[in-house]
């Protein structure tokens, strides 16, 4: 049977910002065209990428002030929420999420499978932040840990993924490669690489963009950052402190745009723990290598010393080291591009496609 004549519903946390896991839901929403998408708020002022005709259903928070924007004290209510969602209807669920999308419930004859970008990043990887919340948060994985039997299989976008969802879920899941656009995303014709390099990423305390903004104003190297996000004003602030005149803040950019800034960027930079990371793969699609934080699913996409150089802490003198070491000229445009040409959205459409259909056919065996 192909999966595409079934009654598909797809669950996404919160639609209300544009990242790599909303590339990825555009991904899944090839393959599921007519599937609605339930989530736990919408804002559509800020979803203006997805497709025309998409349905979306909200929860019950949606209604609340100030839900759209992921308040902290609505938290202890997003389960409750998402288990009212009626999925009585549908053969298959499939939830693309980072946070809660395991909470749903499903009838036993539904197929119900999660495909993990991360487990929970506030609950697992930032514990040392919230002390004072320690016996809260303890008696939170705990519930998290039931929540996550719920679904019948787990997908997930990494190596990386997978490990943590093995130690806090002690179940197995299985890697999807996440894919980027290698039609649209392709080298120059001629070598233009130009004096900068480049971060794009979402401007958040855990994508550490101030280590590099640090690192290129102290070895005097340009360095252009295209993104937005809640910390944009603080790191604007630390640029205007620190007097640094060669960091420029270009915000959101048109994809055309961001093509051409990867097509002549001396390399990308990523300070950052990535779960996957979709943009070090756009760019070496581009042709360009990789400076990365040697942990993390960067160490699963690019290729040391062939495709990019990795820094082994993540600080300002590391990250200084590997900029020192760094010569563009030391790395080929077609290792670049035939690594990236393995993360490809045709591939992840077909695997993820082929993946669902096997699932489906175990699943429906055993009813």
């Amino acid at each position: 049977m192909d999966i595409r004549n079934l009654k598909v519903a797809i669950f996404y946390d919160w639609l209300n910002q544009w990242g790599g896991a909303e590339r990825v839901l555009l991904d899944i929403l090839k393959i599921f065209p007519n599937a609605p998408v339930f989530t736990i708020t919408h804002d559509p002022s800020k979803t203006g990428w997805l497709p025309s005709g998409t349905k979306v259903i909200t929860s019950c928070l949606q209604r609340l002030p100030f839900s759209q924007k992921n308040p902290i004290f609505y938290t202890p209510f997003y389960s409750m929420a998402l288990e009212k969602f009626d999925f009585s209807q549908f053969d298959i669920v499939i939830s693309t999420t980072s946070a809660m999308g395991h909470c749903l419930l499903t009838p036993s004859q539904t197929l119900f499978i999660c495909y993990y970008h991360n487990t929970n990043r506030y609950l697992y990887q930032t514990p040392k932040k919230y002390l004072l919340l320690s016996p809260l948060l303890n008696r939170y994985q705990k519930t998290d840990y039931f929540y996550s039997r719920r679904p019948d299989y787990l997908l997930c976008n990494s190596k990386t993924v997978q490990s943590r969802i093995s130690k806090h879920y002690q179940r197995p899941s299985q890697i999807v490669y996440p894919g980027v656009d290698t039609d649209f995303f392709v080298p120059t014709k001629t070598d233009m690489t130009s004096d900068y390099f480049l971060v794009v990423s979402r401007l958040v305390a855990h994508k550490k963009v101030d280590l590099a903004i640090k690192a290129c104003h102290q070895l005097h190297q340009k360095l252009i950052i295209v993104g937005t996000g809640r910390d944009k004003n603080k790191l604007l602030n630390l640029v205007n402190k620190i007097k640094a005149t060669n960091i420029i803040f270009l915000g959101k950019v048109s994809d055309k745009r961001l093509k051409t800034l990867y097509q002549n960027c001396q390399a990308i930079i990523c300070p950052q723990i990535e779960d996957y990371g979709l943009t070090p793969v756009e760019a070496q699609a581009c042709g360009r290598p990789v400076i990365a934080y040697q942990k993390g699913g960067l160490t699963e996409t690019v290729v040391s010393h062939k495709t990019g150089l990795f820094f082994k802490h993540q600080t300002v003198k590391s990250l200084c080291l590997a900029l020192k070491k760094f010569d563009s000229k030391s790395f080929s445009q077609v290792d670049c591009v035939t690594n990236a040409l393995k993360f490809s959205t045709k591939n992840f459409v077909l695997n993820f496609k082929h993946t669902i259909e096997k699932l489906w056919q175990q699943h429906h065996n055993t009813l």
